[in-house]
């Protein structure tokens, strides 16, 4: 089975690249890991909020409609503005996206799948510790970035300006890459390019 690591820059369009692989060559998204949904999962999970809890104060949790949850807005706040306090927030949560990501690829190895995707837009900056047969970076210029986030996300510039500082360079990852997909242009040139790297497999 053949493990490939969809990775880039805040922005750049990851998820739509692996949306448009899993069409390609799953015909299913929900097969696809999804590094930041795990992390959105455990936010959920009482035992991790417990941990913000005592990492970071009350104002890291938050009431709705009588359940407690992560404030992820004061969270983003805090820890894009604070190394330190995103090294924490990262040593909360990263050990179990990790042991997700590798059920999951172990459960779809016991499948006999052919290929497994996942999208892991920090993969660089943990290490690359998640092992992978081929690395995808999706990149775009920060000029892009900075108006997808803004159009897309509602972030303001300050907030937009610390995680990009907080992530490596785009040029550093694509350095590192084995497949480089630009994503400046329009849908139609990013389904060109994610179609022509999923025929290449079909012929490998």
């Amino acid at each position: 089975m053949n493990s490939w690591i969809i990775t880039g820059g805040a922005g750049c369009g990851k998820s739509s690249v692996t949306e448009l692989l899993a069409h390609h060559l799953l015909k299913n998204k929900d097969l696809v890991f999804s590094a930041d949904r795990s992390a959105q999962e455990l936010l959920d999970d009482p035992a991790i909020q417990e941990e913000l809890l005592r990492s970071f104060g009350p104002s890291a949790l938050t009431q709705q409609d009588g359940r407690r949850l992560a404030d992820r807005g004061w969270l983003r706040a805090e820890v894009f503005s604070n190394p330190e306090k995103r090294r924490m927030l990262e040593q909360i949560l990263h050990p179990g996206v990790l042991r997700a990501l590798e059920l999951m690829r172990e459960s779809r190895f016991n499948a006999g799948a052919n290929v497994f995707l996942a999208e892991v837009p920090l993969h660089y900056e943990i290490g690359g510790t998640v092992s992978a047969d081929l690395i995808i970076v999706v990149a775009a210029s920060p000029e892009v970035q900075k108006r997808r986030l803004m159009e897309r996300r509602g972030l303001d510039e300050s907030i937009i300006e610390q995680m990009l500082r907080a992530q490596w360079p785009i040029a550093a990852k694509v350095e590192r890459a084995d497949v480089v997909i630009w994503n400046d242009g329009d849908r139609n040139a990013l389904e060109a390019q994610v179609l022509t790297l999923a025929r290449q497999y079909w012929q490998a």
